[in-house]
């Protein structure tokens, strides 16, 4: 898979996406938070054969179920190898611990992915913005090598 970025003065990024097949994806990110997606068959370069227009919700959704938050088909193959030194880890916010009230960008952690916080009584919030307030009783989709999700967990739920 080959991505290119371009940057849309005024308008925000578009990345061109090829892939092995030879067909492309092109994704215009606004800077206003809405998504275009173009699809364009191999060896077609002016006309997409789909468009999508996405909310940044709708983006951020689909963006999870693309990375596996909400289904993991199981590895097979040559990469069981690399997922054995990686994890994902899901942990609760209890009250009174240090990820309580905390932004999610204050507790960044190399390596470490935030993929999603699923708050009770509201639907999921996949890749949570950096100013999405964690609160108790979250449930936090963490994903990444084994030591850096470790070190995210201490500073979460110590």
């Amino acid at each position: 898979m080959r991505v290119e970025e371009v940057i849309l003065p005024g308008v925000g990024r578009k990345y061109t996406i090829s892939v092995h097949s030879g067909d492309r994806i092109v994704v215009v990110v606004h800077h206003s938070g809405q998504r275009e997606l173009q699809y364009f068959e191999k060896g077609e370069l002016e006309e997409p054969a789909a468009t999508l227009d996405l909310t940044d919700e709708e983006a951020r959704e689909l963006g999870a179920i693309l990375a596996g938050v909400l289904f993991a088909p199981e590895a097979v193959g040559d990469t069981r190898a690399k997922l054995a030194a990686e994890t994902m880890e899901w942990v609760k916010v209890a009250p009174g611990s240090p990820g309580a009230g905390q932004r999610v960008g204050d507790l960044a952690t190399p390596g470490a992915h935030l993929l999603a916080v699923l708050r009770e009584g509201e639907a999921l919030l996949p890749n949570p913005h950096p100013d999405t307030v964690l609160q108790a009783g979250d449930t936090l989709v963490v994903a990444g090598p084994r030591a850096a999700v470790e070190r995210f967990l201490r500073r979460v739920s110590a």
